[in-house]
């Protein structure tokens, strides 16, 4: 059930009086009668009405301030991409406001970061349909970053993961594997979309293809039920969500002297952090996705348009 945003007629119309009556209600002017402001505000705390204050910020120039909601602070792919949009950010004169959401961005956290003077809002988790609605009706610069949402409402910039999958697919092929397996990362859209096309590939040549998953809340014990699942099947070839995930498989497989297979994960992140651990990858080019996102949210923040726009960009693999 989508929850429909309360407005300033709505609760005019409750009352049995005027939308303007109701706006200076509520912002206490001096013409509206205490008995009046009373009622407006009860009436508008009962029906859940929460302030616009967007639409302030942009007509005032007020609020330089550019929500960026992520899950975690440390996976790398954020670090990576926040890296380039913040610093296209702060040249513009906007600065970020980060927010950490474990599920789908949803219409409270959007209220909660315009509450906060967000002006835009850069995700890089999928959103609801009813943030979605918020937004539009509203008209707050959404952008998500990073994976493709599922729905087609809601602008965003991300790399083709369909293309990631076939080459990997691919580069199994020719290594000649003969037992290869994918690991989960968490559950979303974007580890689904990575995985059913690894799958569907590698079926379409004869292939299956075994499912593991990562917790990435207990590591040690998950990486020791990944590698006995490995060995018992004699998997030859692993396809990893994303490079955390791959550089730990890799060091626990490492023990293994029997395993002579392939490796590989997502992202790149080794080319961008010294510090994480190399392993065989696929990817776009994170830092030009992160300047990109910027780029696009803070054009529609100065100018709001309401057009979708998406970008898709390509993918290298690297051994």
């Amino acid at each position: 059930m989508q929850k429909r945003v309360v407005t300033l007629d709505d609760i005019a119309e409750r009352i049995g009086t005027s939308k303007n009556t109701v706006s200076r209600a509520l912002r206490d002017c001096s013409d509206i009668s205490a008995p009046m402001k009373d009622r407006v505000k009860q009436t508008a705390m009962e029906m859940g009405y929460v302030p616009n204050r967007i639409a302030g910020f942009l007509r005032s120039k007020r609020s330089n301030i550019i929500a960026v909601v992520i899950n975690s602070l440390t996976n790398p792919f954020f670090s990576i991409c926040m890296d380039h949009c913040i610093d296209y950010m702060n040249e513009k004169g906007y600065r970020p406001l980060i927010s950490i959401v474990r599920e789908d961005l949803d219409v409270e956290d959007i209220i909660s970061c315009i509450q906060n003077g967000a002006c835009g809002i850069l995700s890089f988790l999928d959103v609801t349909d009813d943030s979605i609605d918020y937004c539009e009706q509203n008209e707050v610069p959404l952008l998500i970053c990073g994976q493709k949402p599922r729905r087609d409402r809601v602008c965003a910039i991300y790399s083709d993961e369909h293309q990631c999958s076939k080459l990997v697919a691919q580069e199994a092929l020719a290594c000649g594997a003969k037992k290869p397996c994918y690991v989960n990362g968490i559950k979303s859209n974007l580890n689904d979309e990575r995985r059913d096309s690894f799958v569907s590939i590698l079926r379409n040549s004869g292939l299956s293809c075994d499912i593991y998953s990562y917790n990435y809340y207990n590591k040690e014990p998950s990486l020791a039920k990944i590698k006995r699942s490995v060995q018992e099947n004699e998997n030859d070839f692993i396809f990893c969500f994303n490079d955390e995930i791959a550089a730990g498989v890799q060091e626990a497989m490492e023990t293994e002297k029997n395993f002579r297979g392939e490796i590989y994960g997502v992202d790149r992140f080794s080319e961008y952090l010294s510090y994480c651990r190399k392993v065989k990858s696929v990817g776009g080019k994170l830092g030009t996705i992160g300047k990109r996102s910027a780029q696009l949210l803070i054009r529609k923040i100065e100018k709001y348009d309401g057009k979708i726009v998406r970008e898709i960009f390509p993918v290298e693999l690297s051994k």
